[in-house]
């Protein structure tokens, strides 16, 4: 293939990523980078409504983990709680479209939930779109 028959290949393909979505937000905890919850959106085909989701809990240099999250419709909210002090460690919980996640900075997992929690704690914030910027947003006090 010679190179103007490739560029030629590679500019035609550029519309079909051009509203391919790939972003992150993160929540850092304590205000310290080293110790988040990050949310990576992607997004395989523009012509899609659903992205998939890869959360990240880092604890930095201790432990870092997470879980993927295949099928999530776009425009969806994730919610962020402070999980009450019931469970065996201290975790948050993350509402995806009505499906609960734990998070847990101290072992750097996350799982699903087999049966939604009945009280998954006060909000902390959620990870949305606003301003045209995937982002985390506090909730208001």
């Amino acid at each position: 293939m010679t190179l103007s028959a490739r560029t030629l290949m590679m500019t035609a393909t550029l519309p079909l990523l051009a509203g391919c979505v790939q972003d992150t937000a993160s929540y850092m905890i304590d205000g310290d980078r080293n110790h988040s919850i990050v949310v990576m959106r992607s997004q395989d085909w523009f012509w899609s409504s659903n992205v998939d989701l890869a959360i990240t809990v880092a604890r930095q240099p201790d432990c870092l983990g997470g879980l993927n999250v295949k099928g999530v419709p776009l425009t969806t909210d994730l919610v962020l709680h402070r999980a009450p002090e019931e469970y065996a460690e201290p975790i948050y919980i993350l509402d995806i479209a009505g499906v609960d996640y734990a998070v847990s900075t101290v072992s750097c997992r996350v799982q699903k939930f087999a049966q939604a929690p009945a009280d998954p704690g006060p909000v902390i914030g959620s990870f949305k779109e606003a301003e045209g910027k995937f982002q985390f947003a506090s909730a208001a006090k």
